[in-house]
């Protein structure tokens, strides 16, 4: 075995500097990703758009509760995400609120990834369970909105109801729309809110959102 030189022992060292040096910035790399994702999501959630979360069966779409959008649905004091059997629902997590005074929900379709048919009308509908603790309903009522690519909205209020029934999953219309030659590209968004109250709410888990063609 050849002695080690000294030109061979510094080429040595600083190759053992180089690679610190290269694992030193990867961690603060990742280490900035990860603080700068946190800081722009900040409390709410903003919705997760991954194909994992959208579920198109013929012509009828799923919606994960993580694909919308939930003001305040990042800070666990609001809103946690809960286990769902799959005999309930499509995916494996809901949304379940725990209580707020401003309830903001919001989603949307891109029908480029999810055409759906012309000339035929559409529900969203809501999956969603009343907890036998639900609170602050009674005089809350609900204002859906869906909205298409050539600016048309309907909109509805409801005043819930189906508290009463606790612990089943009910499928709430949200709206409804039409797709036409005008609208048939694009997004269709919807939302479900109650901002007009001060009522704080909790108590509903929301298994996701369904579109499909809506029965005569």
């Amino acid at each position: 075995m050849h002695p080690t030189t000294c030109a061979q022992r510094h080429e040595l060292q600083e190759e053992e500097k180089a690679t610190q040096s290269f694992c030193i910035v990867k961690h603060n790399k990742r280490k900035a990703a990860a603080m700068s994702s946190a800081q722009v999501r900040g409390p709410h959630w903003p919705g997760e758009l991954r194909e994992e979360f959208f579920k198109k069966e013929h012509d009828v779409v799923h919606i994960s509760a993580k694909a919308l959008k939930i003001v305040w649905g990042n800070d666990s004091r609001f809103w946690q995400w809960l286990k769902i059997s799959r005999h309930e629902s499509c995916f494996k997590v809901g949304a379940e609120l725990i209580q707020v005074n401003w309830m903001e929900v919001k989603g949307l379709l891109d029908l480029h990834k999810y055409p759906l048919k012309l000339h035929k009308t559409y529900e969203v509908v809501y999956l969603i369970k009343f907890k036998a603790d639900a609170f602050g309903w009674h005089s809350a009522p609900i204002t859906f909105e869906v909205s298409t690519a050539d600016g048309k909205k309907n909109t509805s209020e409801i005043l819930e109801h189906y508290k009463k029934d606790d612990h089943h999953w009910h499928e709430i219309c949200g709206g409804e729309f039409k797709l036409g030659s005008s609208n048939s590209l694009g997004k269709i968004e919807f939302s479900m809110k109650e901002v007009k109250t001060d009522w704080w709410k909790g108590g509903i888990i929301i298994g996701g959102v369904i579109i499909r063609p809506k029965q005569a």
